[in-house]
């Protein structure tokens, strides 16, 4: 028997509408019931297609995984588990991945067919998740719980004490078609954002967390050898990078910025794409305030940010979403369209994404009150 609302169907009424702005148009994916977010930018939300969209919402009280159908204008629900948390979406679109509390769990997004790959130790706790291209690898983690004295509720308020504390972490990848679970790294450290080369599943991104400036924030290691090496080095106190995802090439992608001293705000920022023996690398300069998170076409010529301050006159840019167009070694903002959300909370940031034509940006917003999907189409612009 099915558990409660598990492929239930919801039929959605795509809203368009013209930014003010920009004359860029924008459809609301989701209905506005409960929140809707799409998920995580570094991890994939989205099949080949571009059909199909992963998604979280609360709308029956609890947060679970649906699917949008965009060619169907529908959403399914996925899961009725007790503690839905990282997700990723299979690139043919068939497989959902996700944690449910400490266990690693799958739904086929067609037969609702369910699986249990992994559970984590006690007194741990998982850490993200990717996908390789093939389908056949995911990569993850998980990390010593540590109760915080100086967590306020405030995002990010226990970030020093956790760094400092270094919990114990570990990197896996899992095998699905043997269903073989192969820990790659271990170390007293707090270690997160865990990537996996699409293209080359031999390699995992995985960054050392806390404030970039405090740490050499992204290592590769590689798990025919165990190999691990750390990329793009950092000098510490001047330098900080991180938001690190793949491209669908294998190409590594960084926000990164330096400044002259320990203690002056002169941040000059950039984005950098390398490789992941550290070679080839491409930095871009930002004229003025660099978005907070990128996300980038695999031509590398075009990025979407979060953020857009094409110049010091524009003073409402952590309103809009930018285009990012990378030319002689400067990367250029163009304001997309206004996203509008509060940036309360994790959930509300827009961490836009491209559609896999790259006609569109996916982002979400709780201009409305409730966070929302809202699809920018960009057929024409760049």
């Amino acid at each position: 028997m099915s558990a409660p609302h598990i492929g239930r169907v919801i039929k959605l009424d795509f809203k368009t509408y013209r930014d003010e702005y920009t004359d860029v148009e924008v459809t609301r994916l989701s209905d506005g019931i409960g929140h809707t977010v799409h998920i995580y930018f570094t991890r994939n939300s989205m099949d080949r297609k571009g059909e199909k969209l992963l998604c979280v919402s609360n709308r029956t009280g609890w947060w679970q995984l649906y699917i949008i159908n965009l060619k169907e204008m529908t959403m399914m629900q996925l899961t009725n588990d007790a503690n839905v948390g990282a997700c990723c979406l299979s690139y043919d679109g068939r497989k959902a991945y996700y944690w449910d509390g400490r266990f690693l769990k799958s739904v086929d997004t067609e037969t609702l067919e369910r699986d249990i790959f992994f559970a984590v130790p006690e007194n741990f706790h998982p850490v993200d998740m990717s996908i390789s291209l093939d389908g056949r690898f995911l990569a993850f983690g998980y990390s010593e719980i540590v109760n915080l004295s100086t967590a306020s509720g405030i995002i990010y308020s226990g970030m020093l004490e956790t760094l400092y504390r270094r919990p114990r972490s570990l990197v896996l990848r899992l095998d699905v078609s043997k269903r073989e679970v192969l820990p790659l790294w271990g170390e007293c450290e707090w270690i997160s954002h865990i990537n996996i080369n699409p293209v080359n599943p031999d390699e995992v991104l995985f960054c050392h967390e806390g404030p970039w400036h405090l740490v050499q924030r992204m290592w590769i290691v590689k798990a025919s050898t165990h190999e691990v090496y750390p990329l793009l080095q950092q000098k510490r106190y001047l330098e900080r990078a991180g938001h690190e995802f793949f491209t669908n090439k294998g190409r590594v992608v960084v926000q990164f910025a330096r400044r002259s001293t320990p203690s002056s705000t002169d941040w000059t920022s950039y984005d950098v794409f390398l490789n992941t023996d550290g070679s080839n690398i491409k930095m871009f300069k930002y004229r003025y305030l660099a978005p907070a998170h990128i996300k980038s076409r695999d031509d590398e010529k075009v990025s979407v940010g979060d953020r857009a301050f094409p110049d010091p006159s524009f003073k409402d840019g952590a309103a809009f979403l930018g285009l990012i167009i990378y030319e002689d070694e400067e990367a250029i903002v163009k304001p997309l369209c206004r996203h509008g959300t509060s940036w309360l909370t994790q959930n509300s940031h827009p961490h836009p994404i491209f559609t896999p034509d790259y006609k569109g940006v996916i982002f979400t917003s709780d201009r409305e009150g409730e966070c929302n999907i809202y699809l920018a189409h960009i057929e024409g612009i760049v």
